[in-house]
């Protein structure tokens, strides 16, 4: 069951978005068990409407009623594409089927991804840079290039007179919206792990374009841009909290780390693991606390999104066939994707008949941009009482390194 009724932000401005709870992994990779909201925006000014990014096809039904309860849909003059990836678009051939007079508006880049998507060359408004405007009579929507925020067509739209700016990907969150709410003052955030929520959808889809956030930001800031509410197309629609959340993601972005060590590793028959308790006690001698991960039996995600607040990394992995343990070379990799690096790290794990994987792994995370702190610990099958020791101690000496860096609070 669904809800087919649009929310109203203010009189003129309506959400006419969906949630996916069916789906569970985001971009095919990322568990959503909270789901996820694709937010899509009616705005009827005085003399034109728009429609503000689209929703996936498998959701274009839901859609297009929300929509029909405000307006005609042949009557919606613009449509606003921020975003090409298709949890955005997919829906909009369909939509076009009932709109053929609508007019596209997009980036350059934008436009050549959607043809070579859809296969249709629509009429259009091609954006170039950052001071194209749209009236739609007692409403003006400011067009900024906002490129890698996360793909390289990306813009963001400003509606002026209301001072809200539709971000798209930017700013959002993995979690689909309580059953008739869209604005934050109506949903309890902390209840609903909102900026839990946007730490793990930052971790996964924007990590590797932090230096893009930063640049996206600053740019706001310099155009001295009025934003009283910022509507994202995944999560709630901030009306309390826009500072906070920009703050937030800024910090995200820089590298503003607290005082935890996060550690995650694979462990076959439970050798590797007794390492923990050691490194743990290491951790906390030096001031901090440590957030562990089996990647056997948790989402890579789940490590990834803690340690976007974290300054160090300490990886455990028993050899395997030789090599790196299958679960912690998949970590590594996406590690490499999204481009998480500048910390301290360390590496430690047990063996059975060969040994490489410890070497193997302390390579890797160094040629990432990991600052390695003392050498690989490699055990030789269940750890020993003199092993623990130098656990306990690669713990204290990580977290003392990274504790000392200057962004660390």
């Amino acid at each position: 069951m669904y809800s087919n009724q649009p929310l109203q932000l203010s009189p003129d401005i309506f959400w006419v978005g969906v949630n996916d709870t069916e789906t569970p992994l985001f971009e095919g990779l990322w568990n959503i068990p909270e789901g996820v909201s694709y937010n899509s925006y009616l705005i009827k000014g005085s003399e034109k409407t728009a429609l503000i990014d689209s929703v996936h096809e498998k959701k274009a039904q839901e859609h297009f009623e929300k929509i029909s309860q405000i307006t005609d849909i042949f009557k919606i003059d613009y449509l606003i594409i921020n975003h090409m990836e298709p949890d955005h678009t997919s829906a909009i051939p369909a939509l076009l089927q009932k709109a053929p007079n609508i007019k596209i508006v997009y980036t350059p880049i934008a436009q050549s991804i959607f043809k070579k998507f859809y296969g249709i060359d629509p009429q259009a408004i091609v954006i170039k840079g950052d001071d194209m405007t749209l009236s739609l009579g007692n409403k003006t929507l400011h067009f900024i290039q906002t490129p890698w925020l996360h793909w390289p067509e990306t813009m963001s739209t400003h509606l002026q007179e209301d001072k809200i700016l539709f971000c798209c990907d930017a700013f959002g969150a993995f979690k689909k919206l309580p059953q008739g709410v869209i604005m934050e003052s109506d949903i309890d955030m902390e209840k609903q792990n909102i900026c839990e929520c946007s730490q793990k959808y930052f971790a996964s889809i924007f990590n590797a374009q932090r230096e893009w956030v930063q640049k996206a930001i600053e740019k706001f800031e310099k155009m001295n841009l009025q934003i009283d509410v910022l509507a994202p197309s995944h999560g709630p629609v901030y009306t309390q909290s826009v500072k906070e959340t920009l703050s937030r993601w800024d910090a995200w972005s820089k590298g503003t780390y607290k005082k935890t060590v996060v550690v995650v590793y694979g462990s076959m028959y439970g050798m590797t693991a007794k390492c923990l308790t050691a490194i743990a006690g290491g951790i906390t001698e030096a001031g901090g606390t440590m957030n562990s991960f089996n990647l056997s039996e948790v989402y890579s995600v789940d490590a990834l999104t803690a340690l976007v607040e974290s300054p160090a990394l300490i990886v455990g992995t028993p050899t395997y066939e030789h090599e790196i343990f299958p679960k912690v070379a998949d970590f590594i990799n996406l590690l490499r994707t999204k481009k998480f690096s500048n910390r301290c790290a360390a590496v430690f794990g047990s063996f059975g008949w060969s040994g490489e994987a410890t070497r193997k792994t302390a390579s890797e995370l160094a040629a990432l941009g990991f600052e390695m702190v003392g050498e690989p610990l490699p055990i030789y099958g269940n750890p020993a009482d003199n092993d623990l020791q130098k656990a306990r101690q690669l713990g204290k000496a990580v977290a003392e390194k990274a504790f000392s860096m200057n962004n660390v609070k």
